[in-house]
């Protein structure tokens, strides 16, 4: 039996949004507004989705665990710029009391100064066999684990090279969403292309960033940035973090 491990972050902002609804008063006002219940109904009908998709796969693991991040994570410590751009945007109506609701209805797990990701790409590193990892997010392409995309019902298990492989290319295109940017006009696919040309090492991520005028701090900055931690890049009992070095 594999133990479940979801983001609970995006179901969060997934079932709160969908739980909006909008009024129109007059031609001159409209309102939001959410009910609770329709809140609830949309969380559980996103995890009884992704719980019987696994079951298919035969994978009939029962101990589901929701992951939510830190409020504040050390890459916003790293980054004045990290998610800056979303602060003005509002979050979904309800989205807190939903948080906590989900946080008693399921066994669930929040780490000082870490994402959700962060915490999933630990478990999901420290044991792939035993363990699934269930997000819709595309960087766990960068976690070696085993990873459900329940966006694209897609069940795979990522090796250290595949992820490791994804990382750099993550460093040389950067995340335009997450406030984080790596070499202007390298995207995924140019970036890929790159590493397959010149090699899949750092200096080959160092020589891009310089033959655009920019710097190896700003590459390691990046890599830094896009690295989702591992087992081992966290101290539990002193909430330290290892950062990402070239040399691992």
């Amino acid at each position: 039996m594999k133990k479940i491990y979801i983001d609970g972050d995006m179901l969060l902002y997934r079932a709160a949004f969908a739980a909006e609804k909008e009024i129109r008063w007059d031609d001159d006002i409209f309102t939001v507004h959410s009910d609770f219940s329709d809140l609830k109904d949309s969380y559980i009908m996103v995890t009884d989705c992704i719980c019987e998709i696994l079951d298919a796969y035969e994978d009939d693991g029962d101990e589901i665990t929701m992951v939510f991040s830190d409020r504040y994570t050390f890459r916003h410590e790293l980054n004045l710029l990290y998610k800056a751009h979303r602060r003005d945007k509002r979050s979904p109506l309800g989205i807190n009391d939903l948080r906590e609701w989900a946080c008693d209805e399921w066994r669930s797990l929040r780490v000082d100064r870490l994402e959700a990701d962060d915490v999933l790409g630990i478990i999901g590193s420290r044991d792939p066999d035993g363990s699934i990892i269930v997000s819709g997010d595309k960087d766990f392409a960068t976690v070696p684990c085993t990873w459900y995309n329940f966006l694209k019902d897609d069940l795979r298990k990522i090796t250290k090279e595949e992820a490791d492989f994804q990382h750099l290319v993550q460093t040389l295109a950067g995340d335009a969403t997450d406030g984080y940017f790596g070499v202007p006009r390298v995207g995924l696919k140019t970036a890929e292309k790159i590493l397959n040309k010149d090699g899949v090492e750092w200096q080959t991520v160092v020589n891009t960033y310089e033959k655009a005028g920019m710097t190896e701090e700003d590459a390691l900055l990046n890599a830094r940035m896009a690295f989702i931690l591992r087992d081992g890049y966290y101290n539990n009992e002193t909430k330290e973090i290892t950062l990402w070095t070239p040399t691992q």
